[in-house]
């Protein structure tokens, strides 16, 4: 009988401590999570899709940028990951100069971030 009860209180005494320790690390990602946001993009300008002047194209494809976002709240360096011809690739970088974003925030201040934006071409 004293080893059951001694059984049943080590279960209570384990699962007592185990909810306790999941509690404490609930409390700090959410302390984690109130201290810390991403770049939250406000508005991103379509790329203008390429007109060339000797004739008509049909180009479908996407352009990939890293962009960085300051914590200024102004767009840094833009680098083409990968590009499209025809210009499609300028055009995309003229349209991400001009996105307007809420920056990115760890442990109460702004923070510069960098992260990748796709432009998709289609006709």
């Amino acid at each position: 009988m004293k080893k059951i009860l001694l059984v049943i209180a080590l279960f209570f005494f384990s699962a007592t401590l185990s909810f306790a320790q999941s509690s404490v690390e609930d409390k700090n990602k959410s302390e984690i999570d109130e201290l810390n946001s991403p770049v939250k993009i406000l508005y991103k300008p379509n790329a203008a899709y390429p007109k060339p002047e000797n004739g008509t194209i049909c180009m479908t494809g996407t352009v990939t940028l890293k962009v960085m976002f300051l914590d200024s709240g102004k767009i840094g360096r833009i680098d083409v990951v990968s590009g499209l011809p025809y210009g499609a690739s300028e055009n995309a970088v003229e349209a991400a100069k001009k996105i307007k974003f809420k920056p990115a925030r760890k442990n109460g201040k702004n923070v510069s971030v960098s992260r990748t934006i796709v432009y998709n071409f289609t006709y």
